[in-house]
C-alpha cells in the first residue's frame, strides 16, 4: 500500500494520537478515582502526577538524542509500545485483585518516561512531513490532541465503568496505543543517516540542543517566555478547584460547568488555529495570546465573584492556549534544522516540564501559608485586595490567580520590548534558508 505524505500523511498519525489520547485520559481519570478510594489521600495522587512528570523531565535528553539518531518512525512507536506497556502491566495487576499504590506509581513513572519521546518526536514530524506555513496548522492539529479528550474522555469512561470493570476498560487504552502503532506505517518517513560518531564525542552530541538554544539570544528569550507561562498556569491549575468549590459551597456541578466551558474553549482555539492562514511573523501573535491568557483568564478568574464570570474567564484562558503554543512551536521548527530537533525540542519539554510541578508545589503552601491569613477579615492583604477578589480562602486563591496573571501580563510585554525576541523571526534565519547555515553547536547570525 502506497505510504502518505504530508498533510494527509500527519492528519492518519494525528487520528492515531486522538484515539491513545482519549485512552489515556480514561486510565488517569479512573486511576484517579480508583486511588482516592483506596486511599483517600489527595498527596497519593499528587504522587502519581509527580512521578510521571518527573520521568519525562528525566528522560527527555535521552529521548532528544534518539530521536536525532533514530527514525521518527522507531521513535513515536516507542513511545506508544512503552506507554502501552506500561498499561498492559496495570492490567494484569488488577486481574490478580492484589494493587497496591507503589505499584501503580511504578508503572505510571514508566508511562512518563516513555512520554518523554512524544511531543519531541511529533515536533520534529511536523517539520519533516509539512511545508513550514503549514506548521501553524498542524501544531493546531496538535493542540486538539490535548483538548479533545479532556471532554470527551471522563464521561466516556463514567459510561464505560457502569457495564464493564476497570481492568477491561484499562485494556481498551492497551488497543488505542496498539492502533496508534498501526498508523505510522501508513506514512512515509525518513530515515535518520548513521552518524559514525565517536564515543568521546558522545556528551557534547546529547548536550547540542542545550547549547544550540543558548548561542541564539532571541530562542532563549522565546523559551523563557513559555517557561514563566507555564508556571504561571500551574499556579492557578491547582488552586482553580478549591477556589471554584470554596466559593460555590462546595457545588460540583458548578465547577464541572467551568472545566467544560474552558475545554470548549480549548478546542474552538485549536479548531481557529487549523483554519486561519499562518501569519509571515508569529511573534505579535505570542504576545497576543499571552496577553489574554493572563488578562481575560487568569486576572478574570481572581477579579470574578459568580460562575458566569469564571466560566467564561477560563474559556478565554483555554482559548488563548493553543495559539501560545502553535504559533511558538511554529517558529521553532522554522529555525531549528532537521538533524537536531529532536535534542532542541527535548530541551524545550524539560525545562517547560520543570516549571510546572514549581508552579504546583509553590502555589498551595503559598494560599495556605501566606494569603490566607492575610485575607482573613481585618487582615492585612483583605484591606488592600478584598474588595477585588473577595476575602477568606476563596479569596486568598483568587488572588493567586491575579498575582499569576500580573506575572504573565509583564513578562509578554518585557518580551515584545526585548529587540531579540521581538524581532526573532527577522534575525534568525529559517532552516532551509541557504545563507549563514549554523550548526548544532555554533553560533548563529543572530548575535
Amino acid at each position: 500500500m502506497k505510504q502518505l505524505t504530508g498533510l494527509k500523511g500527519f492528519s492518519v498519525l494525528w487520528a492515531g494520537q486522538i484515539l491513545s489520547a482519549v485512552g489515556t485520559r480514561m486510565t488517569n481519570f479512573v486511576l484517579g478515582i480508583w486511588v482516592w478510594q483506596e486511599t483517600g489521600q489527595a498527596s497519593a495522587l499528587a504522587l502519581l502526577t509527580f512521578c510521571a512528570f518527573g520521568a519525562t523531565v528525566l528522560c527527555s535528553p535521552l529521548a532528544g538524542y534518539l530521536i536525532d539518531r533514530l527514525s521518527r518512525r522507531v521513535t513515536i512507536m516507542l513511545s506508544d509500545l512503552g506507554s502501552a506497556l506500561a498499561t498492559g502491566i496495570m492490567v494484569l495487576l488488577f486481574l490478580t485483585g492484589d494493587v497496591q499504590l507503589w505499584q501503580l506509581v511504578l508503572t505510571n513513572t514508566l508511562t512518563g518516561g516513555f512520554l518523554a519521546f512524544m511531543f519531541p518526536a511529533y515536533a520534529a514530524t511536523v517539520a519533516e512531513l509539512m511545508p513550514k506555513e503549514h506548521y501553524p496548522k498542524a501544531n493546531g492539529m496538535l493542540s486538539l490532541v490535548r483538548s479533545v479528550p479532556g471532554i470527551a474522555a471522563p464521561a466516556l469512561a463514567g459510561v464505560l465503568l457502569g457495564v464493564v470493570s476497570l481492568s477491561t476498560l484499562l485494556l481498551v487504552d492497551v488497543c488505542s496505543y496498539l492502533i496508534a502503532i498501526g498508523t505510522v506505517f501508513l506514512v512515509r518517513l525518513k530515515k535518520r543517516a548513521p552518524t559514525g560518531e565517536r564515543a568521546e564525542s558522545r556528551w557534547r552530541d546529547w548536550t547540542a540542543g542545550y547549547r544550540y538554544i543558548a548561542h541564539r539570544r532571541g530562542l532563549v528569550g522565546l523559551l523563557a517566555l513559555t517557561v514563566v507561562i507555564g508556571f504561571t498556569s500551574a499556579m492557578g491549575f491547582i488552586v482553580l478547584i478549591p477556589m471554584i468549590l470554596a466559593r460555590t459551597g462546595d457545588n460540583e456541578a458548578q465547577l464541572g460547568l467551568v472545566q467544560s466551558i474552558g475545554a470548549v474553549g480549548g478546542v474552538l482555539g485549536a479548531l481557529a488555529l487549523t483554519r486561519l492562514r499562518s501569519p509571515s511573523r508569529k511573534m505579535p501573535a505570542v504576545f497576543a495570546a499571552v496577553l489574554v491568557f493572563s488578562l481575560l483568564g487568569q486576572v478574570g478568574i481572581g477579579l470574578g465573584n459568580t460562575v458566569a464570570l469564571w466560566a467564561v474567564a477560563w474559556f478565554f484562558a483555554w482559548l488563548a492556549v493553543p495559539f501560545v503554543e502553535g504559533y511558538s512551536q511554529s517558529i521553532w521548527q522554522q529555525k531549528v534544522p532537521h538533524a537536531v530537533q529532536g535534542r532542541v525540542f527535548a530541551a524545550t519539554q524539560l525545562f517547560e516540564n520543570l516549571a510546572l510541578p514549581i508552579g504546583f508545589a509553590l502555589s498551595g503552601p503559598l494560599v495556605d501559608h501566606v494569603f490566607a491569613p492575610r485575607m482573613a477579615p481585618g487582615g492585612g492583604l483583605a484591606e488592600v485586595f478584598g474588595p477585588l477578589v473577595g476575602t477568606g480562602q476563596g479569596g486568598a486563591m483568587g488572588l493567586v490567580f491575579l498575582l499569576a496573571g500580573t506575572i504573565g501580563a509583564i513578562t509578554a510585554v518585557v518580551a515584545a520590548c526585548t529587540p531579540s525576541v521581538r524581532n526573532l523571526e527577522a534575525r534568525l534565519p529559517d532552516h532551509d534558508e541557504p545563507p549563514v547555515a549554523a550548526s548544532a553547536t555554533g553560533r548563529s547570525g543572530e548575535d
